[in-house]
Formats: C-alpha cells, structure tokens, sequence
C-alpha cells in the first residue's frame, strides 16, 4: 500500500520534474543572458529533484528499515528544498482552488516523514 500511495502521490510531480528537464537549458541560457527571473525556474526544478531523492530515501528506509539512504542533515535540507519547490510551483502558477492537487503530494509528504519519523528526525 505504502507503493501505491507513493506512486498516486507523487505521480504527477515525476510527470512535472520530467517536463521541468525542458526547462533547465532554457533557464540556464536565460541565466547566462541576463534574465535571473529563470533562476527561480530553475532553483524550483534542483529542489524538486533534491526533494524526490530525500524522499525515495525515506521510503526506501520505511520499505527497508535497518538501512539508512543519506545522511540526516543532507535528508532534512532536501526534503526542505522538495516542500520549498512545490510552494514555489503553486506561487508561481498563481495560488487558485486549481491547484489542490499539490495539497496531495504534500499530505503523502508528512505522512513518509511520519512513518520515518526515526530516520528523519534522528540525532545527527
């Protein structure tokens, strides 16, 4: 069940993270010719990537709880880097009743933290 509630959960964010790799070379060279408006693009689509890895970790330990993925500092700032992108995707698409569906993928968020709650919140 913890499988399908990942793959429902964040099914539609591996969909954006896929098409966001579009993104990276355009927001680079926008970087590269003045325009920093891209960097937001493009600190959203390196924190959603860091997000997803800090949670496959969290899963992956839940799945397997005798084995630790990263190290606990480095799993906390990337699952801060993932909740960070996708609040900056919804401010960025602009804030409407549209965009619940993100409610989703941070409601089965919490609920992988809480289930790893020792791994994550573990003594460094």
């Amino acid at each position: 069940m913890i499988i399908v509630e990942a793959i429902i959960g964040f099914g539609p964010l591996v969909i954006l993270l896929g098409l966001g790799l579009i993104t990276i070379p355009i927001s680079i060279v926008g970087i590269l010719d003045g325009y920093y408006g891209a960097m937001v693009m493009l600190l959203i689509e390196v924190g959603g990537f860091l997000g997803m890895f800090a949670f496959i970790s969290v899963l992956m330990h839940i799945l397997e709880p005798s084995r630790y993925f990263l190290s606990f500092t480095k799993l906390r700032l990337f699952i801060i880097c993932g909740f960070c992108s996708i609040l900056g995707c919804a401010f960025m698409l602009g804030v409407d009743i549209e965009l619940m569906w993100l409610l989703i993928p941070m409601t089965v968020a919490v609920h992988f933290i809480y289930l790893g709650r020792k791994y994550v919140f573990a003594a460094s």
